[in-house]
C-alpha cells in the first residue's frame, strides 16, 4: 500500500506543481522572458523526479538501476537545454548539449526495458516490425518539414534528427511491449508517447529556431514531467513482477 502512495503521490505533486508554476506565469507573453523566470524552478522540478528515482532505486535496488541513470542523465540535458548564462559562456549552442545528454538517457531506457524482455521475446510476427517502422519513418517525415532549419547549425539538425531516431525506437519497444503483454505496460508505453509529445514540440520550436509561441517552454515540460514520472512508475512496477518472476 504505502508502494502504491509513493508511486502516486509524488508524480502528482510534481506535476501539479508545475501546473501551479504556469498559472502564476500566465500573463508573460514572450517565451524568453518567461524562460529566465521558470530555469531554476524547471530545474528544480528535473532535481525533484531525479529524487523520485533515487527513492524508487533504494526501494527496487539493481533491478531499478538504469532508469536512475536514464533520469540523471536527463537531468544533465535538461541543464543544457535551459540555457542557464553559464553554460552559454562556455557553449555556443548549449542544446546541442542537451540533445547528446537525452540521446545517452534513452539509451538507458532501452537498457531498462532489455532487462525486462528480449528482443526475440518483443519481436515475434510481423506487427511488432511494422509499429517500429512506422515510428522511424513518421517521425522522420515530421523533422525534415516542421523541424529542420537550413540556417542552424547542422550538427545540432544533425544530433537531433539521431536522437529523434533513438527516441521513436525506444516508443515503439514499448508500445510493442504493452500489445504483447498488456497490463502495467501501459505506463511505459503512455510515458514513451508524452516523451514523443515533448520533443516533438520541442522540436518544431526551439530546435528549429524560428518558432516562438507563448507555451514554447511550458508545454513540452508539463509533458516531460508526466513522461519521466510514467516511465518511473512503469519500470518500478515491472522490475518488481517481471524480473522477480525470472
Amino acid at each position: 500500500m504505502v508502494y502504491y502512495l509513493i508511486l502516486t503521490a509524488i508524480p502528482f505533486a510534481i506535476v501539479s506543481a508545475f501546473c501551479i508554476h504556469w498559472f502564476t506565469i500566465s500573463n508573460e507573453e514572450n517565451p524568453e522572458t518567461r524562460l529566465q523566470i521558470s530555469r531554476g524552478v524547471y530545474l528544480g522540478f528535473s532535481f525533484q523526479v531525479l529524487v523520485f528515482a533515487w527513492l524508487l532505486f533504494q526501494m527496487g535496488h539493481a533491478k531499478f538501476v538504469y532508469p536512475l541513470y536514464a533520469i540523471t542523465f536527463s537531468m544533465l540535458g535538461d541543464w543544457f537545454n535551459l540555457q542557464f548564462p553559464l553554460t552559454k559562456k562556455y557553449m555556443k549552442d548549449p542544446v546541442l548539449g542537451g540533445i547528446f545528454s537525452f540521446a545517452i538517457a534513452q539509451v538507458f531506457f532501452i537498457l531498462a526495458l532489455h532487462q525486462l524482455i528480449t528482443w526475440n521475446e518483443l519481436y515475434s510476427g510481423i506487427q511488432p516490425y511494422l509499429i517500429t517502422i512506422v515510428l522511424l519513418v513518421l517521425p522522420a517525415l515530421i523533422f525534415y518539414f516542421r523541424v529542420y532549419n537550413k540556417e542552424r547549425s547542422k550538427w545540432v539538425m544533425a544530433s537531433a534528427f539521431i536522437y529523434g531516431l533513438v527516441l521513436c525506437f525506444f516508443v515503439s519497444l514499448c508500445i510493442n511491449a504493452y500489445f504483447l503483454y498488456g497490463g502495467v505496460w501501459i505506463y511505459l508505453a503512455i510515458g514513451a508517447l508524452f516523451f514523443l509529445l515533448s520533443d516533438a514540440v520541442m522540436g518544431e520550436t526551439t530546435i528549429n529556431g524560428t518558432r516562438h509561441p507563448k507555451w514554447e517552454f511550458q508545454v513540452p515540460w508539463v509533458t516531460y514531467l508526466i513522461a519521466q514520472n510514467l516511465l518511473l512508475i512503469g519500470f518500478f512496477l515491472l522490475s518488481h513482477t517481471r524480473m522477480m518472476a525470472h
